[in-house]
């Protein structure tokens, strides 16, 4: 089977106000390697991440992304297959009648997934 050729193109994830994916774009499905079935209503963001990164990084950037209204750092991301990435992620907080009910990320990918 023949490799997908790298495209560096962003995908959107948002989630509730638990972490769980609530929106999953086509592209993330792209990138990450879940399908939007096996993602949406299911898994936490947490799951996008490299494990040992989670206790920290994770409830730094909610809090940033909720106190400056964005947050934007290079992270390491990891996808179904195990693969990891570097990637730009932006965090930012989603108001729905001016009460927040949840995050929306974007990741923009800075390399193809390779093998741990």
């Amino acid at each position: 089977m023949a490799e997908k050729p790298f495209h560096a193109q962003t995908s959107v994830i948002t989630c509730d106000m638990q972490g769980i994916v609530q929106e999953y774009a086509a592209d993330a499905g792209d990138l990450f390697g879940w399908s939007p079935a096996e993602v949406v209503g299911k898994l936490s963001v947490a799951t996008f991440h490299l494990p040992e990164n989670v206790p920290t990084l994770v409830p730094r950037l909610l809090k940033e992304a909720v106190e400056n209204g964005k947050f934007e750092e290079e992270v390491t991301l990891r996808r179904k297959d195990g693969d990891v990435f570097r990637a730009r992620l932006t965090v930012r907080p989603v108001y729905r009648d001016g009460k927040q009910v949840g995050f929306m990320g974007m990741t923009h990918p800075l390399e193809p997934p390779r093998r741990p």
